[in-house]
């Protein structure tokens, strides 16, 4: 018998950690700008490898699941696989323009 926590995993994961580094990305490029750094960077990739332990975390519960939880869970990865590659083209953007431009 899974947790719930681990059914949800997949979709709660993602979705909040895209919805972190939105609000995040509004106030970071300040502090890249001024102290030269690169924390969007830095909380862009924490954030997408986090999303993907929580989707590696529900898939490995799936095993015990019966069919209908399995496509429950198959869902779960592909909304977590959308939301890793938004942060992952979040990432991207510090990388290809500055922080300090306006």
């Amino acid at each position: 018998m899974t947790t719930l926590p681990a059914r949800f995993a997949g979709f709660a994961i993602a979705p909040m950690a895209w919805a972190l580094t939105t609000q995040l990305g509004q106030l970071l490029p300040y502090a890249d700008c001024s102290a030269r750094t690169n924390w969007t960077l830095a909380v862009c990739a924490a954030a997408a490898g986090g999303s993907t332990g929580g989707a590696l975390f529900a898939a490995n519960r799936w095993r015990s699941w019966s069919d209908s939880q399995r496509k429950f869970g198959q869902t779960a990865l592909a909304i977590t696989a959308v939301f890793v590659f938004a942060l992952f083209l979040q990432g991207a953007a510090p990388l290809l323009l500055s922080p300090c431009a306006r």
